[in-house]
């Protein structure tokens, strides 16, 4: 009989077929009430399993920066909101959202009217105004300079629609930026077509961490020695082998012991 859990060859099956480029690591684990996630001894100190990781990177010469989704959001939004909020659409009308201000999170909130398609990130929005989107993403020049002189000019008239789609975050907007200078224009045009096309399915199971040094650059989602990938993040893999082609690797932590305690 096989001492390899099925769970195991279920999830290394998924991997071998995307072919996911695996990154192994191992840590101490520790139990701690004080953390929801795994806690990791690094040095003298807890960490969750995504710092340690982070760590792992920078100690090899990478800077590694958290980010999952919001940047992608944050170009999206900058990029496409003229064309998402062209008042020329039959099916663009006034929503009142919940906004609180972007660097104070504790402050008030209000309410923030902006115009939006009442279909706004469904497949059928993509297929209705196909010729206005694909004609808006090709009239956005493929050079860097370009880019980035687009997101510095549009970033402010993009608020109301960054903040519907809660990418407005300094520091959001920041890693933003820094993916412009790493990611290939065409690749990025790439990326936001893949988003516009179906917006509420393939905004989420973006990796945790952008991970780059001078000329080279990829995407990490990390694991602990427990943890599977849920079917969102295997969805984005997926489609990622298949549509965008980011590099991409899966850091897994491994256990090296667990059988430490720590008081929160």
């Amino acid at each position: 009989m096989s001492t390899i859990p099925r769970p195991r060859l279920k999830a290394q099956a998924f991997t071998d077929r995307w072919q996911v480029e695996i990154v192994d690591l191992t840590a101490t684990y520790m139990s701690n009430v004080g953390m929801k996630s795994a806690a990791i001894l690094d040095g003298a100190e807890l960490c969750r399993v995504e710092e340690f990781a982070a760590r792992h990177f920078r100690r090899s010469g990478f800077e590694a920066t958290f980010v999952e989704s919001e940047p992608f959001r944050v170009l999206f939004g900058v990029y496409f909101w003229s064309v998402i909020q062209d008042r020329c659409d039959c099916q663009v009308r006034a929503v009142g959202i919940m906004a609180r201000p972007a660097y104070d999170p504790g402050g008030p909130s209000e309410v923030i009217w902006i115009p939006l398609p009442s279909d706004f990130g469904t497949p059928n929005y993509s297929r209705r105004r196909a010729k206005a989107l694909t004609k808006h993403l090709s009239a956005i020049a493929e050079t860097r300079a370009e880019l980035l002189r687009l997101f510095d000019s549009w970033l402010a008239p993009s608020a109301g629609l960054r903040e519907y789609l809660g990418a407005h975050r300094r520091e959001s907007i920041e890693t933003a930026r820094k993916l412009i200078e790493l990611i290939a224009p065409a690749v990025l045009k790439t990326v936001l077509g893949y988003l516009v096309l179906h917006y509420w399915g393939h905004r989420s199971g973006w990796p945790d961490l952008l991970v780059y040094r001078r000329n080279q650059w990829f995407l990490a989602e990390i694991k602990s020695w427990r943890d599977k990938l849920n079917e969102i993040q295997k969805r984005w893999i997926e489609d990622n082998h298949r549509y965008l082609h980011l590099p991409f690797k899966l850091v897994q932590v491994q256990r090296m012991e667990c059988n430490v305690s720590a008081s929160a």
